[in-house]
């Protein structure tokens, strides 16, 4: 009888958090059920993960401290100043397009006052 593979860590871990995408999951379940001792394995940390977060529930629903708070708020940039990044890249390329096609039609009269 041959030897069934070892699922990697990785994979129990993304199939206990349900990571994982629906072709893989069809395929570490079939290999489960063809292995007792990863099928006990991963019914061993599916519990380990359901007593962790039934432990730690009520931690994850209190409220962020508020110097937390505040230092979370204070750190992503403000809407004016994306919008005001935006209008300035939107105002470099047209006074550009606009100095190109002033000297693309101002090149005929600078050839002939310098002569060229």
């Amino acid at each position: 009888m041959s030897e069934p593979s070892r699922i990697p860590d990785r994979i129990f871990n993304a199939l206990i958090d349900e990571r994982l995408s629906p072709r893989v999951e069809r395929e570490t379940r079939h290999a489960l059920e063809l292995d007792p001792q990863g099928s006990e394995r991963a019914a061993a940390w599916q519990r380990q993960s359901e007593a962790l977060h039934a432990a730690l529930a009520p931690i994850a629903q209190e409220p962020l401290p508020l110097p937390m708070m505040l230092k979370l708020r204070n750190s992503a940039a403000p809407a004016w100043h994306r919008d005001t990044t935006l209008w300035l890249y939107i105002a470099t390329f047209a006074a550009g397009t606009a100095v190109g096609l002033a000297l693309n039609y101002a090149m005929p009269t600078l050839r002939a006052l310098i002569g060229i």
